[in-house]
């Protein structure tokens, strides 16, 4: 039935893992329009339901960049939710239906009150929950659709916010792949001429980590430490250097300085004291992969007979010496 629709009408299937693995994704959607209607405030309502509806999901935010009509968030959606108890998945309930509008909080009642009666309405309310974690799929739909509603409600607006699908990427979980597409989200603000230095936009991962002061929160540092004991500072300093020296691109919109290059390499990635007080005064693609050649390859090979005419993978820059590839879904 699916070759009754136009080519050009199909969706392409997303890249995804099998098996129940942990899989961490880079994920882009853009306002209706792209138009530029996510202000200052607009951002810090999107970062905390960013946040509240990762922590319901059990998805893990790496790292993010909230511009003016898109985000980007990588993030690490576990294989399977495992066994929660009624006790966690309130908790988790509670992020999602405890606060942002009058009609919320009956929710958890009701939810409370399945959890009690046991039975049939406690296994369906169960069922209900935990069909929503552990869901790329279902975490952005869960996101986009309540930012919408929130969205909407404040400007009196009607009608849909977001620009069609959101796109995704499937990362490579290792350390050399989540530093290289982590940079490239945290440069956002650079190339869209924004800021000149990442550390000064405090909406993205690495400005919000540097800015708050709060380098040990930053869920990015545990993917990207060369050995077990470096401190988030040892880790920020390298981070630093590679963004500036190594990930900076300067065919694609603006790229950083060159004498702020050579200024960020000869600190070795460290900030002064003052960068950092200033820092904390001021803070507040689609079915794609990336990886190394046998992990990209490795996955086109699950996915053989799938889908006719998979394009061989395709060498990305090298990032510090390591390569990096990627292949489309089709």
């Amino acid at each position: 039935m699916k070759y009754l629709i136009p080519k050009k009408s199909r969706r392409m299937p997303r890249a995804g893992v099998r098996g129940g693995v942990d899989a961490v994704h880079h994920v882009v959607s853009r306002v209706c329009g792209r138009e530029f209607l996510l202000r200052d405030g607009e951002k810090e309502a999107f970062r905390d339901l960013l946040r509240r509806v990762a922590g319901f999901c059990g998805v893990e935010v790496i790292t993010y960049a909230l511009l003016d009509n898109h985000f980007h968030v990588l993030v690490e959606v576990p294989g399977k939710a495992g066994e929660l108890s009624d006790e966690a998945l309130l908790e988790r309930a509670r992020l999602l239906y405890g606060k942002e509008r009058k009609g919320q909080p009956l929710w958890m009642v009701r939810i409370e009150a399945a959890l009690r009666a046991g039975g049939e309405v406690r296994e369906a309310m169960r069922g209900l929950l935990m069909g929503r974690m552990a869901s790329l799929p279902m975490f952005m739909k869960i996101l986009k659709q309540r930012y919408s509603i929130q969205f909407n409600r404040k400007y009196d607006r009607v009608g849909t916010l977001w620009e069609g699908r959101f796109r995704s990427v499937l990362v490579e979980n290792s350390r050399v792949a989540v530093r290289a597409v982590a940079a490239y989200i945290d440069l956002n603000a650079v190339r869209a001429g924004l800021v000149d230095d990442p550390k000064d936009y405090r909406f993205c991962g690495y400005g919000e980590a540097v800015g708050s002061g709060k380098l040990r929160g930053y869920a990015l540092w545990q993917r990207i430490g060369e050995s077990r004991g470096e401190s988030p500072e040892v880790i920020a300093a390298r981070y630093r250097t590679y963004l500036y020296v190594t990930a900076s691109d300067p065919r694609k919109g603006r790229s950083l300085k060159a004498e702020d290059v050579a200024a960020v390499k000869a600190q070795g990635g460290a900030l002064s004291a003052g960068q950092l007080l200033r820092c904390r005064l001021r803070y507040m693609t689609q079915g794609a992969i990336i990886g190394s050649k046998a992990f990209v390859e490795r996955w086109m090979g699950d996915r053989a007979g799938e889908s006719s005419g998979k394009r061989p993978p395709k060498a990305a820059d090298g990032l510090g010496g390591e390569a990096l590839f990627s292949a489309s879904a089709r």
